[in-house]
């Protein structure tokens, strides 16, 4: 299975916590990707964040190893600006990254549409 990282930008607590929320129940329900902000933003918090992610999800660790890493590699550029810009943003701010399948992102982007 192919999964997806995607990096949404910088959020506040409260916006975090109802993304976070939307997430955790659509994760109960086993459909949607999963969201989780970082201060800062480190490899090895993303990288943890997943792997934990994974075997919540029961989804295959190496494959989400991989696709962090290299997600990470191939945004090298724009992630270093992210982490230029939040030492500016206010020290509650958070960089927020969804992951979850192919299947999980098209529920996601079919709920927005059906709002």
């Amino acid at each position: 299975m192919a999964y997806l990282l995607q990096f949404c930008g910088f959020s506040d607590p409260l916006q975090l916590f109802y993304l976070e929320q939307s997430s955790d129940a659509a994760a109960a329900a086993g459909a949607g990707p999963v969201f989780a902000g970082f201060r800062p933003f480190q490899l090895d918090a993303l990288l943890g964040w997943a792997l934990d992610t994974a075997r919540l999800r029961q989804w295959d660790g190496a494959a989400i190893q991989r696709t962090v890493l290299d997600s990470w590699m191939e945004r090298a550029d724009l992630i270093r600006q992210w982490q230029l810009r939040l030492r500016e943003e206010p020290a509650d701010w958070r960089v927020v990254a969804g992951l979850g399948s192919q299947r999980d992102w098209e529920q996601r982007c079919e709920a927005l549409l059906q709002v």
